[in-house]
Order: C-alpha cells, then structure tokens, then sequence
C-alpha cells in the first residue's frame, strides 16, 4: 500500500498535500496535471486516502478506511468514468449532481475522482460548475488532466491546480536501475518515457516496443543515401506509426539531438550526455553521414511536423515534407 514517501519526485506537491492533512485545511477541488503515468492517480489516491483516514498519521495504511480505499470499495469516495469516450453531460449529471448533496456515508468527506478530467465536454463542465459553485461542506473532488487549458476558465478559478512537472532523465533512468530491467531497455524506455516514470514502465512491458525503435531506426538510417522516390517510400512506411505519431517524432528528436552533439565534438561525447545511449553507435554514424545544417534542419522539420499534426494537418504529407526537410531533398 502506497505512501507519499513512496511517490519519486514530486516533492513539492508531496509536501503540500501532507501539510493540507495534518492541518485539515482541504479544498473543494483539485486538479492534478500532467502527462500519462506521471503520477496523477497514485498521487490523488493517496490523498483520499489520507482525507478519510481514522488515525493521525495521514495515511496510516492499517485503518478500515484506507483499506477500502485502496481496495477501491470506499463507500465515500466515488470513482467517475465516461459512459462513453469522454465524460458527458449525463455522466455528470447521474454520478456527481445527482448524489453530491446526500452527507457521507460512514467519513468526514464525500470524495469524487474524475480521471480524465480534461476530457469533459463543455456541457459536462458546466453541470460540474454548478456544484462547484456551492459545494456541500464535505465534498472534495480530485479532477486528473493531461492539459488543464481544456478546462472551462471557471471551473480552473474554482479549484487548486496541483502541476506535475515530468522528471528529469535521469531521475526516471535512476529509478529504473533498481529495478530488475534489461540495462540498455531501460536507459530506451526512459528515453521515450517524456519523464513519466509509468510511461516508462508501460514501455518496458510493451514487447512492440523495441520492434518499433528498430523500424523506425532503419528508416532514419536511410536518410542520407535517399533520394525523392526513397523519401516518399519511406514516408509512406512511417504511416504504420500513425496512432502513435507523439512518441515517433520524440524518438526522432532525440536520434537527430544525439547525431548533433556526436558529430559537433567529432563523436568524442560522454555517454551521460547521450539521450538514447543504447543507440550512440547508429547516431554516430548517422551524424557523420549527415551536414550540420541538415541535422539542425532536421530538428526544426521534426519541430514544425508536430505544429501541423496537433493542427489536424495531413499525416503523410505532413512526413513527406519533414523527411524532405531533413535531407534537403526537393521536389522538381
């Protein structure tokens, strides 16, 4: 059973919430913002945990209540998910606003966490207003996002933002050596992991993952030696990677980052300086193959393909044009 001691990094945050216990000094609602697997839900489970908690210390882990929080069978803390692929209008309406007003069963409060939060549509958000406009006395609501900027203005007015910044690389790097991982799978999935320590894990359990850094390498190999038509061909093989479009371009960052720093210092680099040292050999010799002035192009295609995808931008032109970028390949 979790305790903030256990939580890596986040120490600010950790401290904040342990003096909202020990002073009793809750909230009606909080938001807990960052990335996938950074961390929000053990965070916010932990706080519920220590809101209903029978003893002093906060969380004690042997009490009845943190029992069945972490069991998930709390009678006063209620989990609320989307019907569908977001939370809807009704959603809130039928676990929220139509049981907020009746007192805790058994606790002091009657908690609501809303994973994906962020997710609500604009209905959705302006039922949960109207609650959080005049909450009951008890109630506390932990609201998990990936981006807090998707929030009405007046709900964010409304509650205490709780930001999770992602760790450093090698904070995720050092916490996976004390785990029994493959070293070289380890130092790639923290890598690809954005700082998010359960990112990292999901990536080590994930047997296409390496498969996929293999793929994706080869293509990136192929780059100095291409021409328009091999472009265009490998554009079109990088359409497999489509619903996983954010993690190919970081990998493709770091590679383009790595050649950059390898072939700026003639390849004589510390490896502690290298992003994905499992790869420096490939990147070496994919620098050396390639002009400075395309390896910082390269960085700036990379840079500009994610502007045009997050605008909804077409996907194989969008990796034709930054392929292109990268080699200095025309059309004619």
């Amino acid at each position: 059973m979790h305790s903030f001691e256990n939580v890596y990094g986040h120490e600010i945050i950790t401290d904040s919430l342990k003096k909202i216990l020990a002073k009793n000094t809750a909230a009606h609602a909080y938001i807990f913002d960052g990335v996938s697997g950074i961390g929000k839900s053990l965070l916010s489970e932990i706080f519920a945990r220590g809101l209903q908690c029978e003893q002093k210390i906060k969380p004690c882990n042997e009490c009845i209540s943190c029992r069945a929080t972490f069991a998930s069978n709390h009678p006063d803390i209620i989990y609320v998910k989307a019907k569908g692929a977001s939370i809807g209008v009704d959603d809130v309406r039928e676990q929220i606003n139509a049981t907020v007003h009746i007192k805790p069963y058994q606790y002091k409060y009657k908690i609501f966490i809303v994973e994906k939060a962020d997710k609500m549509t604009a209905q959705a958000q302006n039922a949960l207003l109207k609650t959080l406009e005049e909450p009951p006395s008890y109630a506390v609501f932990l609201l998990h996002s990936q981006s807090v900027y998707n929030f009405l203005p007046t709900i964010i007015s409304r509650c205490v933002i709780l930001k999770l910044k992602p760790l450093a690389l090698k904070q995720v790097r050092d916490y996976l050596k004390g785990k029994a991982y493959d070293e070289k799978e380890s130092l790639a999935a923290a890598s690809a992991s954005g700082g998010s320590i359960g990112k990292a894990l999901m990536l080590l359990a994930d047997e296409g993952f390496k498969q996929e850094r293999a793929e994706i390498s080869a293509i990136l190999n192929s780059l100095p030696d291409s021409n328009l038509w091999d472009i265009l061909l490998l554009a079109k093989k990088l359409e497999k990677f489509k619903d996983n479009k954010d993690s190919l371009l970081n990998f493709m960052h770091l590679w383009f980052r790595d050649a950059l720093l390898q072939k700026s210092v003639d390849g004589f680099v510390n490896e502690d300086h290298i992003m994905q040292p499992d790869l420096i050999s490939l990147t070496g010799e994919f620098g050396a193959k390639m002009s400075l002035k395309n390896l910082l192009s390269g960085i700036e295609a990379i840079i500009n393909a994610a502007v045009h995808l997050k605008a909804n931008g077409n996907y194989l032109l969008t990796m034709e044009v930054m392929l292109m970028k990268m080699t200095g390949v025309q059309y004619k």
